[in-house]
């Protein structure tokens, strides 16, 4: 029965969810779940999608992510992340992503860049 109301609830979860393509390149197309980013004082927490564009050699098409952005810092940190089967962070988890610890400051390049102006815009 546990296993059926919380089957049920990550389906109303998903169900809510507003995927927006934010940026792409070469490798993934990358989106985020604006139903669900959450204000933090300065700070903004978000659900991030990299839809990666070929399966890769370990089976993994997409790593799902939560990441808080500290907006008046330029930095960000990841608070979990996880490799799926399926295209946009569905399917079985097939592994669970190391996280470092603390803050680090928003990477240059241009995806890095949209992802921090988008969730520090919202």
């Amino acid at each position: 029965m546990k296993r059926l109301l919380l089957l049920l609830s990550l389906l109303c979860l998903n169900a809510q969810a507003m995927w927006v393509t934010v940026t792409q390149n070469e490798v993934a197309n990358v989106y985020v779940d604006s139903a669900s980013i959450v204000k933090i004082g300065q700070n903004k927490r978000i659900w991030v999608v990299y839809d990666l564009k070929e399966v890769d050699t370990l089976g993994q098409q997409s790593v799902k992510s939560y990441m808080e952005y500290d907006c008046a810092e330029f930095k960000y940190k990841t608070i979990s992340a996880t490799s799926h089967a399926n295209r946009m962070g569905n399917g079985p988890v097939l592994k669970s992503m190391p996280v470092p610890e603390g803050f680090k400051p928003v990477s240059q390049d241009a995806m890095s860049r949209q992802l921090f102006a988008f969730a520090c815009a919202w």
